[in-house]
């Protein structure tokens, strides 16, 4: 997408006025109401969505191209936002356990102070990205 062609209220335009009622529906449907929401998508994701099929898509490429924007292309062999997102929330659980399990374990207020400040400085974003690229090349599989 152009900054300079990109309509500057993209979160106002509902995707109502532009699309037919199925199309506004199936993508309501995964949470994308605005114009400024469907452009943060890639056609790799949309592809991934359940229904979506290429009329699906020309339909929105057409609609997209008549006000200047294009979805980004997303390479097959990177993990989409939804599975990076299903990822972050499985290691976030993952993480709330383990906390819960040594917390319990550990009895002194010093011992807590220092989990406190060990996960206080914890950078999971390589990490993250690392998992989804995993468990996308898994599931394809």
């Amino acid at each position: 997408m152009s900054e300079a062609t990109a309509p500057k209220d993209l979160a106002t335009v509902q995707l109502g006025t532009m699309f037919s009622p199925r199309v506004a529906n199936m993508l309501g449907r995964e949470g994308i109401f605005t114009l400024g929401d469907l452009v943060t998508y890639t056609h790799h994701d949309l592809d991934c969505l359940p229904a979506f099929g290429v009329g699906t898509m020309a339909t929105i490429d057409a609609a997209l191209a008549e006000r200047g924007l294009r979805l980004d292309r997303h390479e097959p062999h990177q993990p989409t936002l939804l599975e990076e997102f299903r990822t972050v929330l499985e290691q976030r659980d993952q993480l709330l356990a383990l906390i819960g399990r040594i917390t319990d374990a550990v009895s002194t207020a010093e011992g807590l102070r220092d989990i406190d400040t060990t996960l206080g400085g914890m950078d999971t974003k390589p990490t993250v990205r690392q998992a989804s690229t995993t468990r996308h090349r898994n599931n394809r599989r």
